[in-house]
């Protein structure tokens, strides 16, 4: 496995030789399998593919996401370390987390932003909030463009963390992003800084684009609303609403402070 430098600054993968048609064909129909519901054939098929490509990080990650949904978190674990060792082991000397890109577009570099990716997520799961923010932040240096949401996961670090000037710094580069996990975040971390005037100001925008976000955090009962489409946000919607709650709910209610306020602007 290598890492090409295509244009200056702008890398991606190079397939390992012995990733041949059918190596590609028994990856595909693996992951039919496990859509299907029939997982371990999947399982199977994925750990045909691993021993007869080791490096083959897309079957390594998918292995792990298998691992997970049956709750082998160790076997889960593993699984992702190694298919991340296989894409940090192909970087070259002179590749920089700073300056490089990594870009999603890319076709051959989706497989390690997927497991790197997951292994921050992993991290993040288990209170190991400065390895989640250190690959957070490099995901999004190599890929601003961001197609995998990293930004909204950053705050949950920071406010982890109690660091809301650092969430303050971060959603304002994301001001054109509509997402309540950017909008109310922000609002929530002036709040807890003391600065009622901006939290009061940034709440006011918060609920002119997403108001029913601002209804749920204030709800005393949290019924989990029918989604339209199975595996989908609506925008605005009232099951967006409650992803949110159930994600940052518990930073709300950690701050009295922060919810009085927006209860005075959710009354105008």
């Amino acid at each position: 496995m290598k890492l090409v430098e295509m244009e200056k600054n702008n890398w991606s993968f190079e397939e390992d030789s012995t990733f041949t048609s059918e190596i590609f064909e028994r990856f595909d129909q693996a992951l039919d399998f496990w859509e299907k519901g029939h997982d371990e054939v999947a399982e199977k098929m994925l750990r045909a593919v691993v021993a007869e490509c080791p490096h083959h990080m897309d079957a390594l990650h998918h292995l792990s996401l298998i691992y997970r949904e049956q709750g082998r978190e160790t076997e889960a674990y593993i699984c992702c370390q190694a298919a991340v060792g296989i894409g940090l082991h192909a970087l070259p000397q002179k590749f920089s987390w700073k300056t490089a890109r990594m870009e999603w577009a890319w076709l051959e570099n989706r497989p390690f932003l997927r497991a790197y990716h997951s292994l921050g997520v992993w991290h993040l799961g288990n209170a190991r909030y400065d390895e989640a923010i250190g690959i957070f932040r490099r995901l999004l240096s190599v890929n601003p463009n961001d197609n995998q949401g990293v930004r909204y996961l950053l705050p949950h670090c920071w406010f982890e963390k109690n660091e809301p000037s650092k969430i303050v710094t971060h959603c304002r580069k994301y001001r054109k992003d509509v997402a309540p996990e950017i909008l109310y975040s922000e609002a929530l971390a002036l709040a807890r800084l003391g600065r009622s005037e901006d939290a009061r100001t940034a709440l006011e925008s918060c609920v002119a684009k997403l108001p029913l976000v601002g209804r749920e955090l204030l709800k005393k009962r949290h019924p989990r609303p029918k989604s339209k489409m199975e595996g989908y946000i609506t925008h605005g919607g009232p099951d967006q609403a409650y992803y949110y709650w159930k994600s940052f709910g518990r930073y709300w209610s950690e701050s009295e402070s922060a919810l009085a306020l927006l209860r005075q602007v959710m009354k105008r």
